[in-house]
């Protein structure tokens, strides 16, 4: 009788835990989130089939735009920072997208490496010259780090802090 109800409680035991799931995930600090970031990436690139993104084609239109807050058209995207410069993500290829300053003049070029979290994306200057790595490890935090591997900032949500934890900056997505 005692092996039955050992038995007994041991199928109930084995149907109890198998009833609970264990949802995990993995928690990133700068320091591997830096070394992630980091592999495989070139540290310069021939910018020469950019040359036509110099310049904001559509300046004054995305402009007026920003102001209306319209961020979402049939062929880009617009993203606004809180310094005034702006990123545009065509639809056409969303592999990259193009950061301009407050007047039309592009800055950096921005690549993404893959689809799936962690996320990275690398941005490079006008010349081709690694300028910094976004590793972002889910929707709404981003870690940002310069080409010498120090950390720029740690976007969470819609807020941007340095590495002493205060904030320097804000988005509208």
């Amino acid at each position: 009788m005692n092996k039955l109800v050992n038995i007994l409680f041991f199928c109930l035991i084995c149907l109890i835990t198998t009833a609970f799931t264990i949802k995990g995930g993995i928690t990133y600090t700068v320091d591997n989130a830096r070394i992630l970031a980091f592999e495989g990436i070139k540290p310069h690139i021939n910018t020469q089939e950019y040359k036509a993104f110099l310049f904001d084609k559509n300046f004054i239109q995305n402009k007026n735009a920003i102001i209306k807050n319209k961020l979402k058209f049939r062929d880009r995207e617009i993203q606004i920072f809180s310094d005034g410069k702006y990123s545009i993500l065509f639809k056409k290829n969303t592999t990259r997208y193009f950061i301009y300053n407050t007047d039309g003049k592009l800055e950096i070029i921005v690549f993404y490496v893959n689809n799936k979290y962690p996320k990275k994306s690398v941005a490079y200057d006008i010349y081709g010259n690694l300028s910094s790595i976004a590793f972002s490890v889910k929707k709404d935090e981003q870690f940002v780090f310069d080409e010498n591997k120090k950390l720029l900032a740690h976007w969470i949500g819609k807020n941007c802090y340095n590495e002493q934890g205060e904030l320097i900056m804000t988005r509208e997505y």
